[in-house]
C-alpha cells in the first residue's frame, strides 16, 4: 500500500521492492540487485554502497523475515496454497541449488553485462511491473504492452509452479531467499527455545512451509536456519502457544 501510494504523488516510497527511494531522499537498493548490478557493470559506486548498507543493517537485524513478512509472493502463494484440491507433487530437491543459480545468475550477469534475474525475471520486479501497469491502464496513460504481458506471464508461471509444487520456490530456488538466508546465521532475530517440556506433537514441523526441522532442535537454545522466514507459524502452532518456541531478538 505504501508503495502505491506514489501513483498518487504521495512519495513515500518510490520504486519497487528491488530499489526504491524513501521519504524523498532515502536510497534502497536489494542485496542481491545490488550485486547483480555491480558485477554487470564492474562500476563500483559510493551511491550504491549506501542504498544497500541500510538493506544489510535490516538484515542484520531481522535476517530472512522478509520472506515472511514483506514479499508480496508469500502472501499471493498462501492464496494459492488455499485452493489446494489435490495432493501435489514434492520435489525433493536439496536448498543448496539455489546458491548454485544465485551463482550462475551472478555470472550470467558479468558476462552480458546485464543483471538478468532483476531486470528480467525476479518476482519483485515483475510483480511490481504489472502493479504499475495495471494502473497505467486504469488510468489511460501510455504504457508498454509487452511488458506488462510479459511480467503478468512471469507471475502467473510462479503461481502455476507454486500450485504444482508448493514452496519449492521459496525454499529452494530464489535467488533473493537463499541470498537473505545467509543473514540468518549471524542476525540478532532468531528462533529461541526456552525450558520446557516438549509434548513431541512435532506440530511446529507441520506447519513450517519451508520445512525447518524445528522439533529435532528443541533441546538446543536456539535455531539459525537458513531456510527460516521468521513467520511464526511453529510459535503459533506449538500448543505451548509461544512458550515453548518464540522469535526472539536476544
Amino acid at each position: 500500500m505504501l508503495f502505491l501510494l506514489q501513483f498518487l504523488r504521495i512519495k513515500v516510497l518510490v520504486g519497487g521492492l528491488s530499489g526504491s527511494l524513501a521519504i524523498w531522499f532515502v536510497k534502497l537498493i536489494d542485496v542481491f540487485a545490488y550485486l547483480e548490478s555491480l558485477v554487470a557493470s564492474g562500476n563500483f559506486t559510493t551511491t550504491a554502497l549506501i542504498a544497500v548498507v541500510p538493506i544489510i543493517g535490516i538484515y542484520l537485524i531481522f535476517g530472512r523475515a522478509f520472506c515472511g513478512w514483506v514479499c508480496p509472493m508469500d502472501f499471493l502463494f498462501e492464496v494459492v496454497d488455499r485452493a489446494k484440491k489435490w495432493k501435489k507433487a514434492n520435489i525433493k530437491m536439496s536448498p543448496k541449488i539455489g546458491y548454485v543459480i544465485a551463482a550462475l545468475f551472478l555470472v550470467s550477469s558479468f558476462i552480458v553485462g546485464i543483471p538478468i534475474f532483476s531486470n528480467y525475471l525476479s518476482h519483485l520486479t515483475n510483480f511490481f511491473r504489472l502493479i504499475t501497469g495495471g494502473v497505467f491502464l486504469a488510468l489511460d496513460l501510455p504504457f508498454e504492452s509487452s511488458v506488462l504481458v510479459f511480467s503478468a506471464g512471469i507471475i502467473v508461471f510462479l503461481l502455476i509452479f507454486e500450485y504444482m509444487f508448493p514452496r519449492t520456490w521459496c525454499r529452494v530456488l530464489c535467488p533473493v531467499g537463499k541470498t537473505y538466508g545467509l543473514f540468518n546465521k549471524i542476525s540478532l532475530l532468531k528462533l529461541k527455545f526456552t525450558e520446557g517440556q516438549c509434548g513431541e506433537c512435532n506440530l511446529c514441523d507441520r506447519v513450517c512451509y519451508m520445512d525447518v526441522k524445528i522439533a529435532r532442535h528443541i533441546d538446543q537454545p536456539s535455531l539459525r536456519d537458513t531456510n527460516c522466514i521468521y513467520c511464526g507459524r511453529c510459535a503459533e502452532g506449538c500448543e505451548t502457544k509461544g512458550k515453548l518456541v518464540k522469535l526472539s531478538l536476544k
